[in-house]
C-alpha cells in the first residue's frame, strides 16, 4: 500500500511541474505578441503623414475620411485657401495690378500642383490636397481672368488649361494614383467652357475636349471610371449641339465666308473627335485600357457613328458641306470600320470582344453614307442588305452570335428604310421603280431568312444564345421580307387596277387590305401544314395588323364595294384563323410532329 502511495504522490508532482511550465510558456507567447503588436503600434505612429501607394488607387479616395487624416487636410485647404484670397483682395483693393496679380495667382496655383507632385515622391497624405486646390485656383483663376478682367489672352487660357491637365496626367502616370488626372480632367474641361461661355472658341475647345477623353482613358487604367467617360462624352457631345446652334445663328446673318474663327472648322473637328472615340474603342476592346473590358468601349462604336451621322447632318442643312462629299468619306470611314471588324474577327475563336460593335457601327454608317454618296436610296438599300447577308456568313464562320443578330438588324433596317421612303414619296401612285427596288430587297431578305434556318448557330451558354433560343431573331428577316413584298405586290394591284381604270383611292385602299388579308391567310395554312410555329405567329401578327387596317382606316376612308370586300376577306381570315389555332391546340399533345426548322420540312 505504501509503494501505490509513493507513486501516486510522484505522479502528482510531475503534473504540478508539466503545468508549471506550460503556463510559463503561455505568459511568454502573450508578451511576445503584446510586444509585435506595440512596436507595430509605435511605427504606424511615427509615421502619420505617410500616404502608401501599395493598396491601389481606392485606398487614396478612401484615405480622404480616414479620422487620422482628414483633420490636418482640413487644415493644409485653410491655409492654402487663405493665401489665394490674400491675393484676390490685394489684386481687388489695387496694392498689386490686375495683370500682375492674375499672373501671381497662376504662378501661386501652378506651384500648388508642382508641390503635390513632390509630395507624391514623398508619400505625404498631403500630396492629394495640393493637387486638388493647385487645380481648382489654377482654374479659377484663368476663368475670371480672362472673363472678368480681360487680362489672360484666349489662346494663352486655354493653353493654360491643357497643360493642367497634362501635369496632372502626367503626376498619376509617374505615382500611379488616379486622384490627380481625374481633378485635371474634370479641371481643364469644365474650365475650358467656362472661358468664354456661351460662346467659346470651338476649335480650341474641341482640341480641349478630345485631349480630355485621351487622359480619362487613361485614368481608367489607375482606377475604374466609366462615370468619367461618360461624363465627357456627354459634355462633347453637348459642344458640338451647341456649335451647330451658334453656327446656325451666324449664318443667318452673316455668309460662310464671313464667319468668326470661334465657329469655324466644325466638320474637321467632328472628324477629330470620332477619330478620337473609335482610338479609345479600339483600344478598350483590345483590353489596353483596362483588363476588364467596360461596357462603355464596347457600346462606344455605334454610339459614335451615330452622332456623327446626326452632326454632319446638320453640317450639311447649314450649307458647310454637300451630301455626296461628307458621303463618300463617311464610306471610307465605314470601310475600316468594317475591316476592323473582320480582324477582330480573326483574332480569336468566335471572334474578339468587339467585333460585332465595330461592324454594327461600319454597317450602319454605310446605311447612313451610302444614299447620300451614290444619290440612290434603291442601290444603296440594295448594297446594305447584301453587306448584311455577309455579315451572317462570317458569323457562321468565326461562330460569333453577336454578328449574326447584328446582320438581322442591319438586314431589317435596309428593308424598313426603303419602305419607308416609298411610302412617303409615291403615295397611291406607286413606280415601278419603287416595285423593282422593293422586290430585290425582299429577294434578299427570303434569302437571308432561308439561309439562317438552314445554319442555325451553335448552342451556347451565354445570355445572347439565352435570349436568342432556336434563333428566333431571324423572325425579323421574315417580316422584313413580307413587308418588301407587299409593297412590291402593291404595285402590281395599282397597275392592275389602272389598267380597269379602277384606280380611285378608295378602290386601291381596299386592294391593300384585301392583300395583307390574303398574306395572312396564305402564312396560316403553311404553318398549319409544315407545323411551323413561327410562321404560325408571324401570321397571327399580320392577322393583326390586317385588323387595324381595315377597323381603323378603311371604315373612315372607304365605302361602297372596297369597304365590303376589306371586311369580308378579313373575316374569312379571322374564321381561318380560328380553326388553325384550334388544330394547334389539339396537336400540342404531339410535340414530334412540330418543328421550328424550315429546313426539315
Amino acid at each position: 500500500m505504501i509503494e501505490p502511495h509513493d507513486d501516486l504522490v510522484k505522479r502528482v508532482a510531475d503534473l504540478e511541474s508539466q503545468v508549471s511550465a506550460l503556463t510559463e510558456t503561455v505568459n511568454q507567447l502573450q508578451a511576445g505578441i503584446g510586444t509585435v503588436a506595440l512596436t507595430g503600434d509605435a511605427a504606424q505612429k511615427k509615421t502619420p503623414h505617410k500616404l502608401s501607394t501599395e493598396g491601389g488607387t481606392s485606398d487614396e479616395i478612401l484615405s480622404w475620411v480616414d479620422k487620422s487624416y482628414i483633420l490636418s487636410r482640413i487644415a493644409t485647404t485653410s491655409f492654402i485657401v487663405a493665401v489665394a484670397l490674400a491675393l484676390r483682395t490685394a489684386a481687388d483693393s489695387g496694392t498689386i495690378d490686375l495683370q500682375l496679380g492674375s499672373f501671381i495667382g497662376m504662378l501661386y496655383a501652378f506651384g500648388l500642383i508642382i508641390y503635390g507632385w513632390f509630395a507624391y515622391k514623398e508619400k505625404s497624405i498631403q500630396a492629394p490636397v495640393f493637387i486638388l486646390w493647385g487645380t481648382i485656383v489654377m482654374c479659377g483663376v484663368v476663368v475670371e481672368a480672362h472673363r472678368v478682367f480681360d487680362t489672360v489672352p484666349t489662346e494663352l487660357a486655354y493653353v493654360a488649361m491643357v497643360v493642367t491637365g497634362l501635369v496632372a496626367t502626367i503626376i498619376s502616370r509617374l505615382h500611379h494614383v488616379a486622384l490627380p488626372v481625374f481633378v485635371g480632367t474634370i479641371g481643364m474641361s469644365f474650365g475650358s467652357f467656362a472661358l468664354d461661355y456661351p460662346n467659346p472658341v470651338f476649335p480650341y475647345l474641341a482640341v480641349i475636349l478630345g485631349l480630355a477623353n485621351i487622359f480619362a482613358t487613361y485614368a481608367t487604367r489607375l482606377l475604374r471610371a466609366s462615370w468619367l467617360r461618360w461624363l465627357l462624352l456627354v459634355l462633347s457631345l453637348f459642344m458640338i449641339l451647341l456649335w451647330n446652334q451658334k453656327l446656325a445663328v451666324y449664318l443667318s446673318k452673316l455668309s460662310l465666308e464671313n464667319l468668326d474663327f470661334s465657329v469655324q472648322g466644325m466638320l474637321p473637328s467632328i472628324g477629330f473627335l470620332g477619330l478620337v472615340f473609335a482610338g479609345i474603342a479600339l483600344l478598350g476592346v483590345l483590353g489596353k485600357v483596362q483588363e476588364k473590358i467596360s461596357k462603355f468601349d464596347v457600346v462606344l462604336p455605334v454610339l459614335n457613328v451615330f452622332w456623327i451621322y446626326l452632326a454632319a447632318k446638320g453640317a450639311i442643312g447649314l450649307g458647310l458641306t454637300t451630301p455626296a462629299t461628307f458621303g463618300s468619306v463617311a464610306i471610307i470611314v465605314a470601310i475600316a470600320h468594317l475591316m476592323v471588324a473582320w480582324w477582330l474577327a480573326h483574332r480569336t475563336e468566335g471572334g474578339a470582344l468587339g467585333t460585332t460593335s465595330f461592324a454594327m457601327a461600319g454597317g450602319f454608317l454605310m446605311a447612313f453614307a451610302a444614299p447620300m454618296a451614290i444619290g440612290h436610296a434603291v442601290i444603296a438599300g440594295t448594297l446594305v442588305a447584301l453587306l448584311a447577308v455577309g455579315m451572317a456568313w462570317v458569323s457562321m464562320r468565326r461562330g460569333n452570335l453577336g454578328l449574326r443578330l447584328g446582320s438581322y438588324l442591319l438586314q431589317f433596317y435596309a428593308c424598313s428604310v426603303l419602305v419607308s421612303l416609298l411610302w412617303t414619296t409615291d403615295g397611291t401612285k406607286p413606280s415601278l421603280v419603287g416595285a423593282l427596288s422593293s422586290g430585290l430587297l425582299a429577294i434578299i431578305a427570303f434569302c437571308h431568312y432561308f439561309w439562317a434556318r438552314r445554319h442555325p448557330p451553335a448552342p451556347g451558354t451565354t445570355l445572347l444564345d439565352k435570349l436568342n433560343k432556336n434563333d428566333r431573331g431571324a423572325s425579323i428577316l421574315l417580316v422584313a421580307a413580307l413587308v418588301s413584298g407587299f409593297f412590291t405586290l402593291r404595285v402590281g394591284l395599282y397597275q392592275t387596277l389602272d389598267f380597269l381604270h379602277a384606280a380611285t383611292h378608295s378602290a386601291f385602299g381596299g386592294a391593300q387590305s384585301v392583300l395583307i388579308n390574303v398574306i395572312a391567310a396564305t402564312l396560316l395554312l403553311l404553318s398549319l401544314v409544315r407545323r411551323n410555329e413561327e410562321l404560325r405567329n408571324v401570321a397571327v401578327v399580320v392577322t393583326v395588323i390586317g385588323a387595324g387596317k381595315v377597323f381603323l382606316m378603311d371604315t373612315m376612308q372607304l365605302k361602297g364595294m372596297p369597304l365590303m370586300f376589306s371586311v369580308f376577306t378579313f373575316g374569312l381570315v379571322a374564321a381561318l384563323a380560328s380553326f388553325v389555332l384550334g388544330r394547334w391546340k389539339k396537336s400540342v399533345d404531339s410535340p414530334e410532329k412540330t418543328t421550328h426548322d424550315v429546313s426539315q420540312d
